[in-house]
Parts: C-alpha cells; sequence; structure tokens
C-alpha cells in the first residue's frame, strides 16, 4: 500500500482524487536538538508519524495520502544553540497556504496539517483557520504528541509527553536513525523540565530563547530513552492520528463553510 504522495505517478493521484482521500502535509522544523541528537529531528518524527497514519487510516477504508514533510518552521527560540534554521510567520503561512491550494487543484478536499514541532503549535492552529476560510476547505491542524498525549504517558517514565531532545524524542529516533544518536554520554545531556519560562502572570505568553531555561538546548532527560519505548511511541502516535482521521466528525464541518459563506 502506497501513501506517499511523491512516490506515485500523477496517473494514480488523479484516481485518489476520487476518492475522498485525506491529504496529511506533515510540518515540522530543522533545528538543534541537543548534544545527542541531529537537527532533522522533528522532520524526521513528524514524517514516520505521517506515513504510518497514512497506511493505518487507509486500512480502515479511508484513503489516506501524506505529502513530503514541510521541514523549516518557527524555530526563532533555537538560533541560540546554532544548527537552526527558522522562517517568519507570514513565509510560514504563505508556504502552506501554498502548499494546500496547489494540491486542492488536483482535486483533494481534506487536509490535515500534522505538527510536529512545538513551535508551530499555535501558529498551525490559526494557518488552518485561515485557510479554510479562505478556500471554502475542511482543514484540521494537529499535533501528533497531543493527540496521543494519553497513550504516550503510558509509554513514557520520566515525563508526561514529548519536550525537547527528551526521552520521548530520543526513543523515537533510536527506533527511526539509531546511527544518529549519540549514546556515549546520555548522563550529561539532561535538561530541565520546567517550561514556565515562556509564561508572564497567570496565564500570558512571551517569546524568550530557550536558553532561558537549558544549557545544552534539551528539555527532559534522555537517559530514559529506549528503541523499544520509541516503537511504541510511533505506533501510538500513528493509532491516535489515524482516529483523527477515520472519524466522520473531523472533516465535517460543510455547513459552517456555508454558513461562513453566505453571511459575507
Amino acid at each position: 500500500m502506497e501513501v506517499e504522495w511523491s512516490r506515485l505517478k500523477a496517473h494514480q493521484i488523479r484516481e485518489l482524487a476520487e476518492q475522498q482521500t485525506v491529504v496529511i502535509l506533515p510540518i515540522a522544523a530543522i533545528e538543534q536538538h541537543g548534544p545527542h541528537l541531529p537537527v532533522m529531528v522533528d522532520s524526521r518524527l513528524v514524517a514516520e508519524v505521517g506515513r504510518l497514519s497514512a497506511i493505518e487510516s487507509s486500512k480502515s477504508g479511508q484513503p489516506t495520502l501524506v505529502l513530503p514533510t514541510i521541514w523549516h518552521g518557527l524555530s526563532e527560540h533555537h538560533m541560540e544553540f546554532g544548527g537552526t534554521v527558522t522562517l517568519d510567520t507570514t513565509t510560514f503561512h504563505m508556504v502552506i497556504r501554498g502548499v494546500i491550494e496547489s494540491v486542492s487543484r488536483n482535486g483533494f478536499t481534506k487536509f490535515l496539517i500534522l505538527n510536529g514541532h512545538g513551535g508551530n503549535i499555535s501558529a498551525s492552529e490559526i494557518i488552518a483557520q485561515d485557510i479554510t476560510l479562505e478556500l471554502g476547505l475542511p482543514i484540521v491542524a494537529a499535533t501528533y504528541w497531543l493527540e496521543a498525549e494519553e497513550r504516550f504517558s503510558k509509554i513514557l517514565t520520566a515525563q508526561h509527553n514529548v519536550l525537547h531532545a527528551c526521552e520521548a524524542e530520543t526513543s523515537m529516533m533510536m527506533s527511526l536513525e539509531p546511527e544518529l544518536v549519540d549514546t556515549a554520554d546520555l548522563a550529561s545531556c539532561k535538561g530541565s523540565s520546567d517550561l514556565s519560562f515562556i509564561k508572564a502572570g497567570r496565564s500570558a505568553y512571551r517569546w524568550r530563547s530557550l536558553s532561558h531555561v537549558t544549557s545544552n538546548g534539551v528539555i527532559g532527560d534522555p537517559t530514559y530513552a529506549s528503541k523499544e519505548k520509541g516503537n511504541e511511541l510511533l505506533k501510538a502516535a500513528s493509532l491516535s492520528v489515524s482516529e483523527l482521521i477515520i472519524n466522520p466528525d473531523t472533516f465535517d464541518f460543510q455547513q459552517d463553510l456555508r454558513t461562513n459563506a453566505e453571511t459575507k
């Protein structure tokens, strides 16, 4: 079962457009992930979660394709550590819009923006809203570890969910790219798990560099990581995202779109 857009031929994609196929657009980042992980982590993980989710959804009877990952995201807070590529919000928005608009011209009408980077969460939700209203198409934004939070919490030992270069991300990279994980001295790669540095007052948000909370670029403790946990986490993520895709309510907001169009 081939679910990757880039591996299909044009006539196969045209056929899938006629089958109410859901299109996953993974978005991520290229950014530092501490001294033990490569900068590809977010992009590599969300690409795999997208691929596995598309397979699971297609097996359940909902045809699903996954596009190549948009690897550049909003990573300004990592720039101080080096190795990071970042976009501004306007450019990020326009890249996602351009991809979705062009894919819609192929006949596809249902899109899932699947996010794999914490710095993209708020922006991806707003972008999904704006493109939905602009193009009149059902577009859903999801961050894979938030969809899988309950499952992830039962697998992880020292944390509840994904942090950064942590037990979770290190485990998944051990599963997918073990040769790129430096396990020689994971004990020195520990970092704080306190994310309150971005908060002000009771609920206010403020931008701050990650260096306010970590000196090595790590949030969490990768010493608890293992390949076995990584396998479980990837499976849990793909099951959670596929459940979102096959749920008939997920893309059922055509009435809202018609109402919005009529009020303009």
